[in-house]
């Protein structure tokens, strides 16, 4: 069931993501502009200070974290074969790109608590 509708909730997510599950080349390319604006490539879809990494990082982790449970459910409800595309994107690239999301999580993380450190140190 691919949809190429965007999710979007306030309470959530601060910017909107793609939903749903495609083929393995359009996760692929889904994933590259995620890749690329974590690297500093290309310009992050919102701009909230001190803030913008740990928000990207983790809008972009939850998707690849619903894509994986996507394919975990898509393998135990059929046979999947090794050779299929999909669970080798699982096995592979996601992976990877969920270990970066983790990192990029972390350091926006630590930003956050130096900023307010410094912020502290600034009333004291």
């Amino acid at each position: 069931d691919w949809s190429s509708d965007v999710c979007s909730s306030d309470l959530m997510q601060k910017f909107p993501v793609k939903k749903g599950l495609s083929s393995a080349e359009e996760l692929h390319i889904e994933f590259s502009e995620y890749i690329d604006v974590l690297m500093g490539h290309i310009n992050p879809p919102i701009a909230d200070g001190v803030d913008t990494l740990f928000e990207v990082s983790s809008t972009y982790l939850a998707r690849a974290k619903e894509i994986e449970i996507k394919l975990l459910e898509r393998e135990r409800a059929s046979k999947i074969d090794t050779s299929d595309e999909l669970k080798k994107f699982r096995t592979g690239e996601l992976r990877s790109f969920i270990e970066l999301c983790k990192s990029a999580q972390n350091q926006g993380s630590r930003r956050i608590t130096v900023a307010l450190s410094e912020l502290n140190l600034k009333d004291a």
